[in-house]
């Protein structure tokens, strides 16, 4: 996957896509996993404006049943703040490499909720409940590892 402008990826197209894409500074997708329907999920890693790199994932529902942000009527700005908080932020490619490989400070995960996907870790989405690494988590590594390779970074 080449890397796209958010305004060019599924992930703006799925619920709450305009208001995460705000809270990060609309960066550029290197990868994305992401269903736009009546219920879904986006995920995704970018490289934002300030030159540091973000991987965030979000579910939603079709109602507040299904739909965490929704059932909490969470205005847009708190929904940035919880987006924010919850997005892995990375300086540089080494740490994002570091982080693909789970290894370093990466390398002891909690496992998260579905809108609080990093929980001062790694994705609990992207992982299954006996502690492998889940396809998805797999493609964003060899896709961010073929981006660096591209960009000679």
């Amino acid at each position: 996957m080449a890397m796209v402008k958010w305004n060019d990826s599924v992930a703006i197209t799925c619920r709450y896509g305009d208001i995460v894409g705000e809270a990060l500074g609309y960066p550029d997708v290197i990868w994305e996993h992401s269903e736009n329907d009546y219920q879904g999920f986006a995920n995704f890693i970018g490289k934002m404006k300030d030159g540091r790199f973000v991987h965030y994932e979000w579910t939603y529902g079709s109602c507040s049943g299904c739909d965490e942000w929704e059932a909490e009527n969470y205005s847009d700005e708190e929904l940035k703040k919880i987006i924010l908080d919850s997005a892995a932020f990375f300086a540089d490619v080494d740490t994002v490499k570091r982080y693909l490989r789970l290894e370093g400070e990466f390398k002891n995960s909690k496992v998260p909720s579905a809108n609080t996907a990093t929980n001062g870790s790694i994705p609990g989405m992207m992982r299954y409940i006996g502690g492998g690494i889940s396809d998805d988590f797999r493609d964003m590594g060899v896709a961010f590892i073929e981006w660096v390779q591209t960009n000679n970074r």
